[in-house]
């Protein structure tokens, strides 16, 4: 079982409790699940940007190995 369906259990669970029991207990396990389900939301969206980042990353150091090598080339092209 994933943590996001952890999270919306838990949510469910606290929803069921406060409207049943009417106790701070129900909304205690709410604010559990918002929080869990928020820190799940930071790391998806810290992976999507590391992986931009890491992409970026990647093309800028191959765009100035191409680059090095040209310029390498034409300094030490002898005719």
């Amino acid at each position: 079982m994933n943590l996001a369906a952890v999270a919306l259990l838990a949510l469910a669970a606290g929803t069921i409790l406060g409207i049943t029991l009417g106790i701070p207990l129900g909304r205690r396990v709410e604010r559990v699940a918002w929080h869990a389900d928020a820190a799940l939301a930071r790391a998806r969206v810290t992976g999507w940007l590391l992986r931009d980042l890491g992409g970026l990353a990647g093309t800028a150091v191959l765009v100035l190995a191409v680059a090095g090598f040209v310029v390498w080339a034409l300094l030490t092209h002898r005719r």
